[in-house]
């Protein structure tokens, strides 16, 4: 996913434009994005996810499983 897309989605998430965004929401976006298995557990840190934070996430999980996510459906 290229950056313009990253920050698009998380403009999106970032509907009151504070610049972060909560983690349910990180969450759905890393499902949505096919980032994220169902029995993957995410530990919710009480910080804020800002879009330094996201693209960092998004970027660093591996594009195999995007590719068998996308499989799957």
């Amino acid at each position: 996913m290229d950056n313009s897309n990253i920050v698009s989605m998380f403009e999106m998430l970032d509907t009151s434009n504070k610049g972060s965004i909560s983690f349910v929401q990180y969450k759905e976006a890393l499902k949505t994005l096919g980032l994220l298995t169902a029995d993957e557990v995410l530990k919710d840190d009480g910080h804020a996810i800002t879009l330094d934070k996201f693209r960092h996430e998004v970027c660093a999980r591996p594009a195999s499983r995007r590719a068998s996510a996308r499989r799957l459906q």
